[in-house]
């Protein structure tokens, strides 16, 4: 590596991190007992212990590994390995449920598999699924580690030599409306990102990071950053203990975090009963989804001096930009009356436009005419942390790059528009929004309005009927001592919520409203719902009310 130089391989910066502060901690555990914390020194030393185990083991540069160990330490050993090696990680989120897990094996077709016993157990009963897996690495909890003290050395195991282009992991997509993705990420967007996150949100060498999100501890090393695991399962973060988070912050003297809108709320929930401050952090992240203005207000007294922020981007490309707890304020009563949630402006580098909504391919950017601020079209972004592909779907890869002779664009398959200040706005997906006789009925243009009720927790637009064109319908999930009771309680709160909806002329379009106890949400951040599998369910209410109207 040049003297002077950011390093491309992202394995490098833990050697720098293990040079500039070797007796920091990298990583520990907020449950004591889950593995032994380590130093970016010792940590460092791991990790090359751990690649010449891999090499031993026949792992050899560009081959792709699929990785299927226990989130926080196991995970970061291992994927900093394969860098280190040159190789790339296959990541998979396990919440995405058997049959998509399997596809996405199936999809990517790895050479080797490190993984717990149960990924074992797995790869020999799918054995079709697995076929191309020769190399297997078994991680079992100490045997594993005491493997590692055999590996260890004091000559140095440098970072393989790699090309910004070079493909370095393959990241899947939550598949929340559709099937998974592999993301094809190589070491410059990589490289890309980290500068985008020190620059751009003040992050400094020695802060000490909540890692809610197994995938962003990969950040935390070349960033400087204690990652600390906290003692909740990753996959559901909607059940996590928020007592033991706050905790943990508390405890560890915790300077940053990531959370999805629905852990922000469980903790903000607990601080306020039981009247907590958390005065020692300097930032926090509400990512997965758009971030309620009410979230964001009920957060400021408990974070006194933190940066509240809502960055917006996928897992394709991130982050594109951002909006603190003042834009989001500044523009609450417009979004709340169905404008748009604000996601701020774009970050420096990054390139946003607006194309017109379209379910066909673009191939290049000269074929359409962008759109003009204030209309409404599907938000497509370049710069340096946009992927350029998915890993062998060339056809998901045509139907979501465009390329403006330059550069490649990304297609988020988001709906949006830029504001009289510059603000992109979000209204919601393009997979779902509603086509009515009277033209598109975004989700974000009548889900706030209703979210925003004391009664209502969240709401879900979903589209009724077979053809093109559908019958917009709601369905609520209602505050836990909100919800109705006796069909005349049904009535009741359905007429208020009706009432609401059509003080507004577009959104006079939806009669029906259904009633959930729980909607269904994505595993990665429990905030996405699942919109397309509520339209079924509701097509189904739909007709048995049908029948019973016409029943004595």
């Amino acid at each position: 590596m040049t003297e002077g130089r950011e390093p491309v391989n992202v394995a490098a910066h833990l050697a720098l991190a293990a040079q500039n502060q070797p007796h920091k901690t990298a990583i520990l555990p907020a449950r004591e007992g889950a593995f032994a914390a380590r130093t970016f020194a010792e940590l460092e030393k791991d990790v090359a212990a751990c690649a010449r185990l891999l090499c031993v083991r026949d792992i050899r540069p560009q081959d792709k590994v699929l990785v299927m160990v226990r989130p926080g330490y196991e995970l970061i050993l291992n994927v900093f390995a394969l860098f280190l090696l040159g190789a790339c990680p296959v990541v998979i989120d396990p919440g995405m449920g058997l049959r998509n897990l399997l596809r996405c094996v199936k999809s990517t077709k790895p050479d080797g598999l490190i993984g717990i016993p149960l990924a074992w157990l797995l790869a020999r009963f799918f054995r079709g699924t697995f076929s191309g897996v020769h190399k297997k690495i078994v991680v079992r909890g100490n045997h594993f580690l005491r493997e590692l003290r055999n590996h260890q050395s004091l000559e140095p195991l440098h970072a393989a030599e790699v090309n910004a282009d070079d493909l370095a992991a393959i990241l899947f997509t939550s598949g929340s409306t559709g099937p998974p993705k592999g993301v094809c990420y190589d070491h410059g967007t990589f490289a890309a990102q980290v500068q985008m996150l020190k620059k751009n949100f003040d992050i400094e060498t020695g802060e000490q990071d909540l890692v809610t999100l197994p995938v962003f501890a990969l950040f935390n090393p070349a960033l400087g950053m204690t990652s600390v695991i906290p003692d909740m399962d990753p996959r559901k973060p909607a059940q996590a203990d928020a007592g033991k988070l706050v905790a943990a912050m508390q405890k560890h003297k915790i300077t940053s975090a990531f959370g999805s809108p629905v852990l922000w709320r469980k903790i903000a929930d607990y601080c306020e009963a039981h009247k907590v401050e958390l005065p020692g952090i300097r930032r926090i992240f509400i990512a997965g989804a758009a971030a309620p203005p009410t979230l964001v207000q009920k957060l400021i007294p408990i974070l006194p001096n933190a940066r509240i922020l809502a960055p917006y981007g996928a897992t394709e490309a991130l982050p594109l930009s951002v909006a603190d707890a003042d834009d989001i304020l500044a523009t609450r009563e417009s979004t709340e009356q169905g404008e748009g949630s604000c996601l701020g402006k774009p970050l420096p580098n990054i390139d946003v436009r607006i194309l017109p909504v379209c379910n066909s391919p673009i191939p290049n950017l000269d074929e359409v005419e962008e759109l003009k601020d204030g209309e409404v079209g599907e938000i497509a972004v370049a710069g340096p942390v946009v992927t350029k592909s998915y890993y062998r779907m060339p056809g998901a890869t045509f139907d979501s790059k465009v390329c403006d002779g330059k550069r490649i664009l990304h297609r988020m398959g988001d709906l949006g528009y830029f504001d009289r200040k510059g603000y992109l706005r979000f209204l919601g997906r393009k997979a779902e929004c509603v086509r009515t006789p009277e033209g598109p009925l975004e989700t974000e243009r009548c889900e706030p309005i209703v979210n925003a009720m004391t009664e209502v927790h969240r709401s879900a637009l979903i589209g009724l009927g077979e053809g093109r064109e559908k019958e917009p319908a709601l369905v609520v999930e209602p505050e836990p001592n909100h919800f109705p009771q006796t069909m005349a309680d049904k009535k009741r709160l359905a007429k208020t919520i009706l009432e609401k909806l059509h003080e507004h002329e577009r959104l006079r379009l939806i009669g029906l409203i259904f009633f959930e106890r729980s909607l269904p949400v994505d595993t990665r951040h429990n905030a996405k719902i699942h919109r397309l599998s509520l339209a079924r369910k509701g097509a189904i209410k739909a007709k048995i009310a049908q029948v019973q109207a016409y029943l004595p």
